[in-house]
């Protein structure tokens, strides 16, 4: 067996949790990272690792760097690590057509709705598909509804926001209105613990802020895969709670409902264009059920707990699109995962040679 896969953005935590998977099954692997900073640990797991600029801040320096590599190493396949990644290489597919199948991610169109929550929202009224109630933050007519109908509080994020970035729990109106002048942002119903909200802003009324908190509460996650063919492949359903600072407890859900979300969600995009995997976030609303509150299009941060569930998805998704198994996950399936935090350093020999050269190879 001989399989080069490229990571872009290799030393994010998305890229970290994807290598993982692979850790014990690297014979006759090569594994290459492109990165925009050089002091990454993980980077130093790598084969071979190359800088790039910063995708969000230069996308089209960074298209043209991730180009040269793949010019260079001829990977068998691309896996974007960070969002911003997901739509450049939708585009370099779409340029390049010829690499289609060795870019794990669909069309721009695709993307696109993968990527903007507004436009995520849209697509799943017209499939019927559940997804948390939305309204663009520019249109008031579309908010007061949303208001009038669920009350506060409700969420605002970025459209095409991640990891939890820049997003609000909105409590009043006076916090709306402020909300609607931050520009390309979403309004969407809060389905989580509304009287935990309340609880908590009293107190902050009582005895101030908290150093540490959290809102978040039980969530599903719905993993997917769409084949280069647009073949479908099982759902992979999980529920995820964080209820310390530090640690998140991940265990198989057996339920029908997050599975049939799956599948609907996978056969709309599918016939929308997407191709790999496809990350669904739910979490169960005041009544009871599932509802979508945003898509990834890439592997998540919780690719290597569901592995040690016995979920092998990057190993599904290597064979589908390159047509080579791997040998089985080296350890049995776990029935909890429980991610923590770890410590780690890289030599700084390393990052001289990276930062100086904007390449660094493995000593063989």
């Amino acid at each position: 067996m001989s399989l080069c896969l490229l990571f872009t953005s290799g030393g994010s935590m998305v890229g970290q949790n994807v290598l993982q998977t692979l850790a014990g099954r690297r014979d006759g692997v090569r594994f290459v990272a492109t990165s925009s900073v050089a002091d990454e640990p993980a980077l130093y797991q790598f084969d071979a690792v190359y800088i790039s600029p910063q995708t969000a801040a230069e996308p089209d320096a960074f298209l043209a760097r991730v180009e040269a590599v793949i010019d260079r190493e001829r990977p068998d396949l691309v896996i974007p690590c960070r969002d911003d990644d997901v739509s450049a290489l939708a585009a370099l597919r779409e340029r390049r057509p010829e690499l289609a199948r060795s870019l794990i991610v669909g069309s721009v169109a695709s993307a696109a709705i993968v990527a903007d929550k507004w436009l995520s929202s849209e697509f799943c009224a017209r499939h019927g598909i559940p997804f948390v109630p939305t309204a663009m933050a520019s249109d008031a007519a579309g908010i007061d509804a949303l208001v009038r109908r669920y009350g506060f509080p409700v969420l605002a994020k970025p459209s095409r926001g991640f990891a939890s970035r820049d997003v609000f729990v909105v409590l009043d109106a006076g916090h709306l209105d402020r909300m609607r002048a931050r520009g390309d942002f979403v309004i969407q119903r809060f389905i989580g613990d509304a009287e935990a909200v309340a609880r908590y802003r009293a107190t902050i009324d009582e005895v101030g802020i908290p150093l540490f908190h959290t809102l978040q509460g039980l969530k599903h996650s719905i993993s997917v895969l769409v084949a280069p063919d647009g073949d479908v492949v099982e759902p992979i359903c999980t529920r995820n709670w964080s209820p310390l600072r530090r640690s998140k407890w991940v265990v198989p859900d057996p339920g029908v409902e997050a599975r049939d979300i799956g599948w609907a969600v996978g056969r709309a995009f599918a016939a929308a264009g997407w191709r790999g995997p496809l990350n669904i976030q739910t979490q169960r609303d005041p009544d009871g059920a599932l509802a979508i509150h945003e898509f990834n299009g890439r592997f998540t941060g919780g690719t290597a707990d569901r592995v040690l569930l016995g979920f092998d998805e990057v190993g599904r998704a290597i064979e589908r699109f390159t047509g080579v198994a791997l040998p089985p996950f080296p350890r049995p399936a776990g029935a909890v995962a429980l991610e923590s935090l770890v410590s780690r350093s890289a030599d700084p020999r390393d990052v001289d040679a990276l930062t100086r050269d904007g390449e660094w190879r493995r000593e063989r």
